[in-house]
């Protein structure tokens, strides 16, 4: 709403409006495609919620521990052999996957900075311990 006020002032219309563009997306549903790409660590969420349902219709469950189950059958068996290979694969490696973290140097210097904050916080806390009362 604000974003179509500030284009209605602007007297300026030569491009289409960025506001309904955003709003054809929102109602058709690419804004979730967008941003379950864009945000990985929400990814099965908004699939099982907005984009499973817009591609391949409505389940009998909304439970996406159940919905899963029904769309296996639009696998055939060669895809369903892959994705069991997939499977055990990936839990294999779970069992002996080392996290590895390369910091940049942003990360290390603010995680250098929680350091020292901790140990000032430690050192005025026995400071203040050892004052005399």
């Amino acid at each position: 709403m604000a974003m179509r006020r500030c284009e209605d002032m602007d007297t300026q219309h030569s491009q289409p409006r960025l506001s309904d563009q955003m709003q054809q997306s929102w109602e058709s549903g690419d804004f979730w495609v967008v941003y379950a790409i864009l945000h990985s660590f929400a990814f099965d969420v908004i699939y099982w919620q907005k984009i499973d349902r817009r591609f391949f219709g409505p389940t009998d469950t909304d439970d996406p521990s159940e919905a899963w189950k029904e769309r296996l059958n639009l696998l055939d068996e060669n895809e369903k052999v892959e994705m069991e290979r997939l499977v055990t694969r990936k839990l294999e490696e779970m069992e002996d996957r080392v996290l590895a973290w390369d910091p940049d140097e942003y990360t290390e210097a603010f995680r250098l900075e929680l350091i020292r904050r901790r140990e000032e916080k430690a050192n005025e806390s026995k400071e203040f311990d050892q004052e005399p009362e």
